[in-house]
C-alpha cells in the first residue's frame, strides 16, 4: 500500500502466522525493510507488484533486528547478492546467539553475510540522507530509520499502536527500551511504520501514541 510518495507499507494480516510488517522506500532509494519469513516472500512480492513495484528493483535490504519473523527472508536477497544492512551490535548478537535463537522457533539458522554494517548516524543512499538510530531494548542492536523529507520512521519492534516491543527474549532490556522510546519520541514523525500491527499516520496521532505508551507501559517495564 502506498502511504506517501516513495513510502510503501505491507502490513501482515495473517493472524495465525507471526510474520512482520514489511516496508519499502522507493526511487531513488529502493530499500526493503524487514523481508519477514521466507515462506511468505511470494505473497509480499505480489503485494509489491500490485503497487507497481518490481521486486527485482530492490537494491538494499535493511534489517531493524535479527528476530526470525523480521529477518529470515533476508536469505533470499543474500543469495541474489543484494547488500544487507544491520547494526553492528545486532550482527554480533546474531553471530553469537543466532543459532540458539532460531532453534527456539524450530527454524534452521541462515548463515548470512552483511555487506553494510550500520552505526547510529547519517547514512547516504543514492544521494538521499537517512538517519539511523540505535534503539536497543527489544534486542541489542535494534534500529530505527528516519527519512526526514517524508517524516517517515521505520521503527521495528520498538513501539506499536498502543503497545511496545517485548523484552523477555535473549538480549532484551526493559530500561534500554524505555530510553530508546524517549529518544525516538522527540522526532518530528508523520508516518510511523512499526514491525507489527497497524501503521500510524499524522503527527498528533503519533504523539498521542507515545504519550499513551509512557503513561501505561513505562511503569510495567
Amino acid at each position: 500500500m502506498k502511504v506517501a510518495d516513495g513510502v510503501f507499507s505491507y502490513v501482515w494480516k495473517g493472524y495465525f502466522v507471526n510474520n512482520a510488517n514489511m516496508f519499502y522506500f522507493g526511487e531513488p532509494l529502493n530499500i526493503l525493510f524487514d523481508p519477514g519469513l521466507k515462506n511468505y516472500m511470494d505473497t509480499r512480492f505480489g503485494e509489491m507488484k500490485s503497487d507497481g513495484i518490481n521486486p527485482d528493483d530492490v537494491r538494499h535490504v535493511f534489517n531493524t533486528h535479527c528476530h526470525p519473523d523480521h529477518f529470515e527472508g533476508s536469505l533470499y536477497y543474500n543469495e541474489k547478492n543484494i547488500p544487507l544492512a544491520m547494526h553492528e551490535d545486532e550482527i554480533a548478537f546474531y553471530n553469537k546467539l543466532g543459532p540458539q535463537f532460531f532453534q527456539m522457533f524450530g527454524m534452521s539458522f541462515p548463515g548470512i553475510d552483511f555487506q553494510v554494517i550500520l552505526k547510529e548516524g547519517t547514512w547516504e543512499v543514492s544521494g538521499v540522507e537517512l538517519q539511523v538510530y540505535h534503539t536497543p531494548g527489544h534486542s541489542p542492536g535494534s534500529i530505527c530509520v528516519y527519512w526526514k523529507e517524508k517524516k517517515a520512521l521505520v521503527c521495528g519492534d520498538l513501539v506499536f499502536e498502543q503497545s511496545v516491543g517485548r523484552v523477555d527474549f535473549p538480549g532484551g532490556d526493559a530500561k534500554k527500551l524505555v530510553e530508546s522510546i524517549k529518544k525516538i519520541s522527540r522526532l518530528d514523525i508523520e508516518i510511523l511504520l512499526p514491525g507489527h500491527m497497524n501503521i500510524i499516520t499524522g503527527a498528533d496521532a503519533i504523539q498521542k501514541n507515545f504519550e499513551l505508551i509512557e503513561r501505561y507501559y513505562f511503569s510495567m517495564l
